[in-house]
Protein backbone atom coordinates (compact mmCIF):
# COMPACT_ATOMS: atom_id res chain seq x y z
CA UNK A 1 0.00 0.00 0.00
CA UNK A 2 1.04 3.51 -0.61
CA UNK A 3 2.61 5.11 2.18
CA UNK A 4 0.94 8.60 1.58
CA UNK A 5 -2.18 6.77 1.16
CA UNK A 6 -1.84 4.81 4.53
CA UNK A 7 -1.11 8.41 6.33
CA UNK A 8 -4.20 9.84 4.68
CA UNK A 9 -6.21 7.17 6.00
CA UNK A 10 -4.37 6.57 9.56
CA UNK A 11 -4.07 10.30 10.62
CA UNK A 12 -7.92 11.57 11.06
CA UNK A 13 -8.48 8.20 12.37
CA UNK A 14 -5.54 8.61 15.09
CA UNK A 15 -6.57 12.26 15.72
CA UNK A 16 -10.01 11.76 16.44
CA UNK A 17 -9.36 9.06 18.74
CA UNK A 18 -6.97 11.22 20.79
CA UNK A 19 -9.61 14.01 21.09
CA UNK A 20 -12.33 11.38 21.76
CA UNK A 21 -10.20 9.94 24.77
CA UNK A 22 -9.32 13.32 25.51
CA UNK A 23 -13.42 13.94 25.78
CA UNK A 24 -13.61 10.67 27.83
CA UNK A 25 -10.99 12.20 30.86
CA UNK A 26 -13.02 15.71 30.84
CA UNK A 27 -16.06 13.16 31.76
CA UNK A 28 -13.86 10.79 34.46
CA UNK A 29 -12.89 14.69 35.94
CA UNK A 30 -16.20 16.07 35.92
CA UNK A 31 -17.83 12.66 37.45
CA UNK A 32 -15.27 12.37 39.51
CA UNK A 33 -15.52 16.13 40.94
CA UNK A 34 -19.56 15.43 41.31
CA UNK A 35 -18.82 12.49 43.40
CA UNK A 36 -16.22 14.42 45.97
CA UNK A 37 -18.03 17.79 45.71
CA UNK A 38 -19.55 17.95 49.19
CA UNK A 39 -15.70 17.92 49.86
CA UNK A 40 -14.14 20.28 47.84
CA UNK A 41 -17.50 22.52 49.33
CA UNK A 42 -16.69 21.63 52.85
CA UNK A 43 -13.00 22.64 52.27
CA UNK A 44 -13.82 25.88 50.97
CA UNK A 45 -16.01 26.77 53.65
CA UNK A 46 -13.59 25.76 56.39
CA UNK A 47 -10.59 27.76 54.37
CA UNK A 48 -13.08 31.17 54.54
CA UNK A 49 -13.90 30.46 58.30
CA UNK A 50 -9.58 30.10 59.03
CA UNK A 51 -9.22 33.45 56.54
CA UNK A 52 -11.00 35.26 59.06
CA UNK A 53 -8.83 33.97 62.37
CA UNK A 54 -6.31 36.25 63.62
CA UNK A 55 -2.81 35.18 62.89
CA UNK A 56 -3.44 33.24 59.89
CA UNK A 57 -2.17 34.97 56.63
CA UNK A 58 -2.46 33.53 53.07
CA UNK A 59 0.07 33.04 50.48
CA UNK A 60 -1.00 34.47 46.66
CA UNK A 61 -1.58 30.63 45.61
CA UNK A 62 -4.15 30.59 48.12
CA UNK A 63 -2.56 28.45 51.24
CA UNK A 64 -3.14 29.73 54.58
CA UNK A 65 -0.27 30.10 56.93
CA UNK A 66 -0.15 30.02 60.98
CA UNK A 67 3.19 30.68 62.50
CA UNK A 68 3.27 28.48 66.12
CA UNK A 69 6.88 29.43 66.75
CA UNK A 70 9.39 30.91 64.60
CA UNK A 71 13.25 31.45 65.07
CA UNK A 72 14.10 34.61 63.60
CA UNK A 73 17.99 33.03 63.16
CA UNK A 74 17.13 29.97 61.39
CA UNK A 75 18.38 28.69 58.22
CA UNK A 76 15.56 28.79 55.06
CA UNK A 77 15.78 26.18 52.88
CA UNK A 78 15.52 27.10 48.94
CA UNK A 79 14.71 25.05 46.18
CA UNK A 80 16.76 22.13 45.91
CA UNK A 81 17.65 21.48 49.85
CA UNK A 82 17.34 18.57 51.74
CA UNK A 83 15.61 19.09 54.66
CA UNK A 84 14.46 17.25 58.09
CA UNK A 85 10.90 17.74 59.41
CA UNK A 86 8.38 16.54 61.66
CA UNK A 87 5.13 16.63 59.64
CA UNK A 88 1.62 16.06 60.40
CA UNK A 89 -0.93 16.10 58.32
CA UNK A 90 -4.90 15.68 59.01
CA UNK A 91 -7.55 15.94 56.96
CA UNK A 92 -10.62 18.99 56.93
CA UNK A 93 -13.57 16.60 55.13
CA UNK A 94 -16.06 16.30 58.08
CA UNK A 95 -13.43 15.68 60.94
CA UNK A 96 -10.40 16.25 60.93
CA UNK A 97 -8.46 13.42 61.43
CA UNK A 98 -4.25 12.87 61.98
CA UNK A 99 -2.84 10.57 58.98
CA UNK A 100 0.92 10.59 58.98
CA UNK A 101 3.40 11.46 61.51
CA UNK A 102 6.61 11.77 59.99
CA UNK A 103 10.16 12.63 60.76
CA UNK A 104 11.14 13.11 57.21
CA UNK A 105 14.62 13.59 55.50
CA UNK A 106 13.76 14.92 51.94
CA UNK A 107 14.56 16.64 48.93
CA UNK A 108 11.58 19.48 48.22
CA UNK A 109 11.11 18.43 44.93
CA UNK A 110 8.51 16.05 44.76
CA UNK A 111 6.34 17.12 47.78
CA UNK A 112 2.73 18.48 47.94
CA UNK A 113 3.00 21.79 46.88
CA UNK A 114 1.51 23.73 49.70
CA UNK A 115 4.92 21.76 51.81
CA UNK A 116 6.99 22.70 48.83
CA UNK A 117 5.88 26.41 49.62
CA UNK A 118 5.00 26.46 53.09
CA UNK A 119 8.56 25.43 54.01
CA UNK A 120 10.50 28.19 52.14
CA UNK A 121 8.72 30.68 54.55
CA UNK A 122 9.77 28.64 57.37
CA UNK A 123 13.72 28.68 59.00
CA UNK A 124 15.02 25.82 61.30
CA UNK A 125 13.67 25.75 64.63
CA UNK A 126 10.35 26.87 63.43
CA UNK A 127 6.50 25.38 63.88
CA UNK A 128 4.18 26.15 61.36
CA UNK A 129 0.35 25.59 60.75
CA UNK A 130 -0.37 25.39 56.97
CA UNK A 131 -4.21 24.89 55.83
CA UNK A 132 -3.88 23.92 52.37
CA UNK A 133 -6.71 23.86 49.54
CA UNK A 134 -7.08 20.73 47.93
CA UNK A 135 -5.10 21.74 44.62
CA UNK A 136 -2.15 22.43 46.51
CA UNK A 137 -2.41 19.31 48.97
CA UNK A 138 -3.64 15.79 46.94
CA UNK A 139 -5.57 17.41 44.66
CA UNK A 140 -7.95 15.16 42.43
CA UNK A 141 -6.42 11.91 43.86
CA UNK A 142 -6.85 9.39 46.99
CA UNK A 143 -4.15 9.94 49.48
CA UNK A 144 -3.60 6.67 51.32
CA UNK A 145 -1.99 7.17 54.96
CA UNK A 146 -1.21 5.32 58.24
CA UNK A 147 -3.02 7.15 61.39
CA UNK A 148 -0.26 7.27 64.30
CA UNK A 149 -2.47 6.01 67.20
CA UNK A 150 -4.32 4.09 66.86
CA UNK A 151 -2.63 2.68 63.91
CA UNK A 152 -5.04 2.96 61.21
CA UNK A 153 -5.53 3.28 57.39
CA UNK A 154 -6.48 6.92 56.55
CA UNK A 155 -7.90 7.70 53.05
CA UNK A 156 -7.47 11.38 52.11
CA UNK A 157 -10.54 11.75 49.38
CA UNK A 158 -10.05 13.80 46.32
CA UNK A 159 -10.56 17.78 46.04
CA UNK A 160 -10.08 17.68 50.20
CA UNK A 161 -8.44 20.72 52.14
CA UNK A 162 -5.08 19.03 54.46
CA UNK A 163 -3.61 21.29 57.39
CA UNK A 164 -0.35 20.14 57.64
CA UNK A 165 1.53 20.73 60.92
CA UNK A 166 5.45 21.24 60.15
CA UNK A 167 8.37 21.88 62.71
CA UNK A 168 11.26 22.73 60.92
CA UNK A 169 14.39 20.33 62.42
CA UNK A 170 17.35 21.07 59.79
CA UNK A 171 18.33 22.24 56.32
CA UNK A 172 20.87 20.66 54.08
CA UNK A 173 21.88 23.19 51.37
CA UNK A 174 22.14 21.81 48.11
CA UNK A 175 25.70 21.87 47.09
CA UNK A 176 26.17 24.27 44.04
Amino acid sequence: MNIRLLLAIATPLFVASIFSSCDDDDDEDTAKLNSYQENKEYGEKFLMEKRAEEGITESASGLLIKVNTLNPTGIRPEDGDTIYAVVTGNKIENKQNEFRYDTIRTSMHGQVKALVEGVKYMTVGSDFDFYSPYYLAYGTIAYEGVSREPKMKVTVNPYSAVKFNVKLLGVKKLDK
